[in-house]
């Protein structure tokens, strides 16, 4: 997963600084209205008066929580989206029925300050579980971000959804058009902690200027989740609140309308990069992580098991805590790995770090260990595990376990 953003390549631009208000017609605005005592930004909204096109994937737990049942109840009835309304501190999942009423009245406040229809309003909150939000203060946090919507104020909203994050995660890219004004696509991301597949206690908010029906907009994010989002993996755990939302406002005069449009590959290949690029900063903002881990399998016998026998490594406590210490016990890998109703043949396994054979038919080989424990020292390393069954395979990006992951957790008091 490679998303050097250093680099520059003559068909689009990664924008210095960007963010979601990168993108025209974008606006957006912060506060601190105390749902949160640290006295730091818990509430934006993120805001197009044209509105657009909305598509959105959610989490699988069985758990929604409120504002993700409301949202999906939202785009059943339009997507043409022209507010976003968020909240951190408090998640206002398993809230009951009470939760529910918070989340469509947040809407109906939402649209009073803002003059919009609600039916053209979605929130989302991220935060602690089981406690009501405060309407009080989401009434006062929306009153004093419409008033200050800005173009240049995304970054306030980037910071404005963290929780447990060290990091804002941010990133804008341009996409070069000829005769007429680039194609920009930009996002911000949350999460750090509670980051597993089919999403996780992470949320990512996209913008983007083209035009585009709502069915291809689906598949895209679809597809681009999958090898993204869903392809990382803090601690295994997943949350009850997560969302990925992409808002296109038709500013542009490029309009995508099928797979052979000019532009359609390179609108999905740089929203490719950027979610790429904010899956892959959740993961190095970790909570407590001192390492990137890249595990990749190949030669399986399909994509369902190289998926599984990947995360059963990237989730494992065992490997997890080995990585931490620098300890290259391949052993885990092979444990994680059998403990998985996969068909493969344990006897057929090669692994490598890095370019480095050191196991060979499932067993471990000599192999240049002063050079390994230089890569186990670096911020960054890959695992492949060749199973030699088949052709297909998968990538996860995960993090160490450290003494800090469970300090962080065991203070993150209900």
């Amino acid at each position: 997963m490679n998303t050097d953003c250093s680099k520059q390549n003559i068909e689009f631009n990664i924008i210095n600084n960007g963010t979601i208000t990168s993108v025209p017609g974008f606006y957006a605005a912060a506060c601190h209205c105390d749902i949160k005592g640290s006295g730091k930004p818990d509430m934006c909204i993120i805001y197009t008066p044209e509105g657009g096109t909305c598509s959105g994937v959610f989490t699988t737990n069985k758990f929604l929580a409120a504002p993700v049942i409301v949202t999906k109840e939202q785009l059943k009835k339009t997507r043409n989206i022209k507010a976003i309304v968020i909240n951190s501190g408090i998640a206002n999942a398993c809230t009951g029925e009470m939760g529910y009423r918070n989340a469509r009245k947040t809407i109906e406040i939402t649209s009073q300050y803002l003059g919009v229809e609600k039916k053209n309003i979605i929130v989302s909150s991220t935060g602690v579980i089981g406690r009501q939000l405060p309407m009080d203060k989401i009434e006062e946090g929306i009153r004093q971000c419409a008033c200050k919507l800005s173009g240049t104020d995304g970054h306030s909203a980037a910071e404005a959804i963290l929780t447990t994050d060290l990091v804002a995660k941010e990133i804008a890219v341009s996409i070069k058009v000829e005769g007429g004004s680039d194609i920009i696509i930009g996002g911000i991301a949350k999460g750090s902690g509670m980051i597993e597949p089919n999403m996780a206690t992470m949320l990512s908010f996209i913008t983007t200027n083209v035009k585009i029906p709502k069915n291809l907009l689906d598949e895209i994010l679809s597809d681009e989740v999958g090898r993204s989002f869903n392809s990382i993996t803090v601690d295994g755990c997943q949350s009850t609140n997560d969302m990925v939302i992409v808002i296109a406002n038709s500013k542009s005069n490029v309009e995508i309308k099928n797979k052979k449009d000019k532009y359609y590959k390179k609108f999905k290949n740089v929203l490719s990069l950027v979610m790429k690029d904010l899956a892959k900063k959740i993961v190095l903002d970790g909570e407590g992580a001192t390492k990137l881990i890249e595990l990749k399998v190949i030669n399986a016998k399909n994509k369902v098991d190289a998926k599984k026998l990947a995360l059963a490594v990237a989730n494992s406590n065992l490997f997890k805590t080995a990585m931490f210490g620098q300890d290259l016990n391949w052993g885990r890998i092979n444990v994680a790995m059998g403990s998985v109703d996969c068909d493969f043949d344990p006897e057929k396994v090669d692994i490598y770090i890095g370019d480095v054979l050191i196991v060979k038919n499932g067993m471990g080989v000599e192999f240049d260990r002063i050079y390994t424990e230089k890569l186990m020292k670096e911020k960054e390393v890959k695992f492949t595990v060749d199973l030699s069954y088949g052709k297909e395979e998968f990538s996860v990006l995960t993090t160490d376990m450290s003494f800090d992951y469970i300090k962080i957790n065991a203070l993150y008091h209900t």
